[in-house]
């Protein structure tokens, strides 16, 4: 079975290549209304979008209501091609606690980072090439779990560069210090992922505050816990 990845990069259109990925169970879209805005879906053709979600998840799993799946939706000359694949798990430790990544800051803010386009696939394949040869020359076991994109920055009264973590090459990045989440804002150079949005949500019911300022790698110290999203 193709990854998304494949599927995407070997797809041809003459345009469109704006793109989504959500959680579907059973015949549930998870987050729906978000992923159908994304992707500029006009009125009249959300009931038939669903349904062609829903019919491509059936067929891969015809008797099993409860399975999960990856499913993505590319946007190719005025119609929608689907792409479904079983979702990955979380890698949990012995205890069932979910492993953490080791991350590498590297990389500018992505182009046209608002929207989810194939493009970006392509453009981030240099930073993923360097991730991966930093990893090796350091010893790692594995390669980096994601890459932080950066931004360098100076303010009026202090012309000390600031290092602005803005984003991971597929996830959104997040800072925990006393008692605040720290993001970045959503005019930054980010891409607003689902997850994301389900964090945000999450902050509003429970009243965490948060802080759209995107954190800076020169007061790590001072952080409390630092995390990604990603629906993958």
């Amino acid at each position: 079975m193709a990854t998304p990845r494949e599927f995407l990069t070997s797809a041809r259109w003459h345009t469109g290549g704006a793109y989504t990925c959500m959680r579907v169970t059973g015949e549930h879209i998870h987050l729906w209304e978000f992923h159908y805005r994304r992707l500029g879906v006009l009125d009249s053709q959300v009931e038939g979008l669903h349904k062609q979600i829903v019919d491509g998840v059936r067929s891969h799993a015809p008797s099993d209501s409860t399975a999960t799946w990856m499913v993505t939706v590319l946007c190719a000359d005025n119609s929608f091609l689907i792409h479904v694949y079983k979702m990955p798990g979380l890698r949990l430790d012995d205890k069932g606690d979910v492993l953490p990544i080791d991350v590498l800051v590297h990389g500018a803010p992505r182009a046209r980072a608002h929207v989810k386009h194939v493009q970006w696939i392509q453009d981030r394949v240099p930073i993923e090439e360097y991730a991966r040869s930093f990893a090796t020359s350091v010893g790692l076991n594995e390669p980096f779990g994601e890459v932080i994109l950066q931004r360098r920055t100076t303010t009026n009264a202090d012309t000390t560069p600031r290092t602005e973590l803005l984003e991971g090459l597929i996830t959104n990045f997040f800072v925990w210090r006393q008692g605040t989440l720290f993001t970045a804002a959503d005019h930054d150079d980010i891409l607003h992922g689902s997850s994301r949005h389900l964090v945000l949500n999450a902050c509003r019911r429970l009243h965490i505050p948060v802080q759209f300022t995107a954190p800076c790698w020169e007061e790590s110290a001072t952080w409390d816990a630092a995390f990604v999203t990603s629906k993958s």
